[in-house]
């Protein structure tokens, strides 16, 4: 509010909760839509070995449960490691980060001042383009990235 950039962290489980959070600390609404520009969430993933990687196919019904757009199904290959010396047998090799980025828009703000739920926030920024963190992790799962196991376990899904 006195036009310093602050940057900061708050524990939540994704961009939405932290409305909530803030709301829950005592801070005031009006106060939250002034002085919030932007909130992101990450989770850090495990990314498959490029050294032993190797296709693997699943059965539709656990990537339409995992969220794959049922209109991708068959139009990229998934993988897995099998584990290698680079790997250390395990298969994964670095991390990838999974995250949702959510803009304070006005119809947000409205959504924030008239007292609205966490889900109904996220449910709004996804009509203005929010992408969830189980949204990132199956775009990154799609590229070959990482694996459907990691992909679930690290973000929840967003049902």
């Amino acid at each position: 509010l006195t036009g310093h950039l602050v940057l900061s962290t708050l524990h939540t489980n994704d961009a939405p909760g932290t409305i909530t959070r803030m709301l829950n600390m005592g801070i005031e609404p009006f106060l939250v839509t002034a002085a919030v520009n932007v909130i992101v969430a990450q989770r850090l993933g495990r990314r498959v070995c490029q050294g032993c990687r190797e296709p693997i196919d699943h059965p539709k019904d656990a990537l339409l449960r995992a969220q794959v757009p049922e209109d991708k199904i068959g139009t990229f290959q998934a993988f897995q490691g099998a584990g290698c010396e680079s790997c250390n047998g395990t298969g994964f090799k670095g991390r990838i980060a999974f995250y949702e980025v959510m803009k304070m828009y006005e119809p947000l703000k409205d959504y924030i001042l008239n007292g609205a739920s966490t889900g109904e926030l996220k449910q709004e920024a996804m009509k203005l383009g929010f992408k969830t963190l189980r949204q990132s992790a199956v775009s990154h799962f799609m590229d070959g990235t990482t694996t459907i196991e990691e992909m679930t376990r690290v973000t929840v899904s967003d049902e």
